[in-house]
C-alpha cells in the first residue's frame, strides 16, 4: 500500500500553526509497513485542493488529509473530495447524532452550520471524534483507492488515527503493529539520542524519541503477521537500549499513558508502602501529582505544605534554631521537613523540597533554582540538591519529576512490608 498525507489549511502555510500531524501520521505509517512518497500541504482554497486531490490519487492507494473538516465557509475538505470521487453529500444520521451528543457534553448550543459537520458521502465510513464534534471519514472510491478525513487538533487526529484508522489499516494489509514506550530520567535527548543513533534508523523495528521537560520516551514499534511476531522483534531492541542507557530507564510499557508518578505509585503498592509530602516551594504538586495515579490512596496518607518558614515549625516541628542557622533552603532543613513528616503521618517514606523558585529571593550563595529534597525512611533521612534553571514554573515542575524519582528509587529497594 502507498500512501499520501494532505494537509489542508492556509494557517499551515503562513506558517501560523505548526504541522506535526504530518510527522504523526509518516511514522504511524511507517510503523504499519505502508509507504508514504509524498505529503503535501494545500490552502483553503478549492481549486488548488481539487488539484492536490487528483495527483495523490494518480500515483498513491491511500489518500490521508488532515483539518477543514469545521463548519466554516473555508472548511472545504470533504466538498472538494466529494466532488473528485463524484459523489454528493449528505446528512448522515449516525453522524449527525455524533455531533449532537458532542455538543451536550460540551453544554454548548449547536448552530445551523455545525450540520455540515455531519455530511458525508452514502457510502463514507464514519470515524467517531471522542475529543471534538467533527467526525472522521474513510471514502472509498470507484478504483479501489481511499481518502481518509481526520481532523485538523492533534489531540482529535492523533487517538482518531490510532484507535480506528490503524486497525482498518492492518485488517487490509494483514499486519499487526505492537509499541512499548521506553522512559528515560536523568539523560538528556542529546546524549540519549548520541548512544541511540544506529537504532533510530531501523525501517522495522522502528525507534522514535519524544522529549518532555526534563524527560525523554522513546517509542519503539515492530509490525508483524502476528502479535508474537512483533514482539519477537522489539525484544532484542529493548534489550539493547537497556544495556545502552542504564539506570536512567525508570520504566518500559505498553502504553503511552505512563510517568514518574505512575511508576512511583506502582513501585510503593508492590511494596505496601506509604507516603508523606512535605512541601514548600512546589506547594502541594508533588502530593497532586501522586492523587493523579489511580490506586494513590493506597500509599499516599497526606501532606504539608509549609511555605511560610514559621510553619515548617508549627507543623512539621522543624527547630527555628536548625532555621536560623542553617537557613530555609539548606539540607539540614530539607531533611528535618523530611522526617517530621514521617513521623507527623507514620509512613514508611515520606519526601520533601524546599527550594527558591524565583524569579527573587536568590543570593550568590543560594542561586534561584537551588533546592533541596529530603527522604525520609526506615534507613534514616538524606538530602538531594538540585541546581535548576529557567522559569519559576520550569524550576517547580522540574523539583516535582525529581522528588518522584526519588521516591521511586528509594521505594524499589526498600523491602516489601509484610
Amino acid at each position: 500500500m502507498i500512501a499520501e498525507i494532505l494537509c489542508v489549511g492556509t494557517e499551515l502555510l503562513m506558517g501560523q500553526v505548526l504541522n506535526t500531524n504530518a510527522q504523526y501520521i509518516a511514522r504511524r505509517l511507517c510503523a504499519l509497513g505502508v509507504r508514504v512518497l509524498y505529503q503535501s500541504v494545500v490552502g483553503d482554497n478549492e481549486k488548488r485542493l481539487e488539484e492536490a486531490y487528483r495527483e495523490a490519487l494518480s500515483r498513491s492507494d491511500l489518500v490521508i488529509t488532515s483539518g477543514g473538516l469545521g463548519p466554516t465557509v473555508d472548511d472545504i475538505t470533504k466538498k472538494v473530495a466529494a466532488r473528485v470521487a463524484g459523489k454528493e453529500l449528505v446528512v448522515r444520521e449516525e453522524a449527525a447524532q455524533m455531533v449532537k451528543e458532542r455538543f451536550g457534553q460540551y453544554h454548548r448550543k449547536m448552530t445551523e452550520n455545525n450540520v455540515s459537520q455531519a455530511m458525508f458521502t452514502e457510502d463514507t465510513q464514519i470515524l467517531f471524534n471522542p475529543n471534538g464534534t467533527a467526525p472522521g471519514a474513510i471514502v472509498p472510491l470507484l478504483d479501489g483507492k481511499f481518502i481518509v478525513h481526520l481532523p485538523g487538533p492533534p489531540i482529535e487526529l492523533e487517538p482518531m488515527f490510532r484507535d480506528q484508522v490503524e486497525p482498518w489499516i492492518m485488517a487490509r494489509t494483514g499486519m499487526v503493529l505492537c509499541s512499548r514506550y521506553i522512559r528515560i530520567f536523568g539523560m538528556g535527548e542529546s546524549e540519549v539520542d548520541m548512544r541511540l543513533q544506529d537504532l533510530e534508523t531501523g525501517e522495522n523495528p522502528t525507534l522514535s524519541p519524544y522529549c518532555s521537560l526534563g524527560e525523554v520516551m522513546l517509542r519503539a514499534t515492530a509490525s508483524a503477521r502476528t502479535e508474537e511476531e512483533a514482539l519477537s522483534l522489539l525484544g532484542p531492541l529493548i534489550e539493547e537500549i537497556r544495556r545502552r542507557l542504564g539506570d536512567v530507564i525508570y520504566a518500559v510499557d505498553s502504553d503511552d499513558q505512563g510517568s514518574l508518578a505512575r511508576a512511583a505509585v506502582s513501585a510503593m503498592r508492590d511494596r505496601g508502602l506509604t507516603v508523606a509530602c512535605a512541601e514548600s516551594l512546589t506547594g502541594g504538586r508533588i502530593a497532586s501529582t501522586i492523587v493523579d495515579i489511580p490506586g494513590a490512596s493506597e500509599v499516599l496518607r497526606g501532606g504539608f505544605v509549609t511555605y511560610q518558614t514559621q510553619t515548617k515549625t508549627q507543623l512539621l516541628g522543624v527547630p527555628e534554631q536548625l532555621i536560623d542557622e542553617c537557613t530555609v533552603v539548606s539540607p539540614e532543613v530539607a531533611c528535618a521537613m523530611a522526617k517530621g513528616a514521617r513521623e507527623k503521618l507514620g509512613t514508611d517514606l515520606a519526601v520533601s523540597a524546599t527550594g527558591i523558585a524565583g524569579p527573587d529571593g536568590g543570593t550568590p550563595e543560594c542561586p534561584v533554582g537551588t533546592v533541596y529534597l529530603g527522604i525520609a525512611s526506615r534507613n534514616g533521612v538524606r538530602a538531594h540538591r538540585l541546581q535548576l534553571s529557567g522559569s519559576r514554573d520550569r524550576i517547580r515542575t522540574l523539583t516535582v519529576k525529581h522528588a518522584l524519582h526519588i521516591l521511586r528509587k528509594e521505594a524499589e529497594t526498600a523491602p516489601a512490608m509484610t
